[in-house]
């Protein structure tokens, strides 16, 4: 997880179909209107979930509500309670359901209070970090294994050895942008500097 800016607002068209959905449910509203929203969340995410921080370039994605529409059923079309998360089964927007969190994406915290090990596994030393590891999953053998093979690429670009971590060089921008420019897209890009950022902290 990392700290997500809300830097924009509902895009024109996505407001008013909205404002015929009204009284319908979420499920209900088509894609060609939910599509300049999804479009305008992954370019202010800079392609990554808003949970895992994992690219999004050939993930499904679902437009996540992180106060709940169950739960909050007044911020349903709230721009700034709206998310781009992935939708991995029994992980992120999947796990969380209507559960609350109360370390989120748009905190400046979540970005200390969970690090990265190199098992590629999250952790935090707080209960609001941990409890949202766990209720989002992020944790999971498939996320884990997803970093760890990250790692197994950044040490034969930058020729230092596993298990230990990266040297801080790697956070030097000239050497970081030699290893994104192997990388095709932005999702990808804001996912490996995630990384090094976690593994650098």
């Amino acid at each position: 997880m990392q700290k997500i800016e809300k830097l924009g607002s509902m895009p024109i068209e996505t407001a008013k179909g909205f404002q015929k959905y009204k009284g319908k449910r979420w499920g209900e509203i088509t894609e060609e209107i939910k599509a300049p929203l999804r479009q305008q969340l992954y370019d202010e995410q800079y392609g990554v979930c808003c949970y895992c921080c994992k690219s999004l370039g050939n993930e499904k994605t679902t437009i996540e509500h992180l106060k709940s529409r169950k739960h909050y059923p007044n911020k349903r079309f709230d721009y700034d309670n709206l998310l781009l998360s992935c939708s991995v089964p029994k992980q992120c927007d999947n796990a969380k359901g209507s559960q609350e969190l109360f370390l989120t994406p748009l905190m400046d915290e979540c970005e200390n209070e969970i690090t990265l090990n190199l098992a590629g596994e999250l952790e935090s030393d707080s209960d609001r970090g941990n409890e949202a590891i766990k209720i989002l999953n992020l944790n999971s053998r498939q996320a884990c294994q997803h970093r760890k093979n990250l790692f197994t690429m950044m040490s034969e670009v930058f020729g230092y050895d596993l298990p230990y971590k990266p040297p801080l060089e790697i956070k030097n921008e000239d050497a970081l942008e030699m290893l994104l420019g192997f990388l095709p897209d932005i999702g990808q890009k804001s996912e490996l500097r995630y990384i090094v950022k976690k593994l650098t902290m």
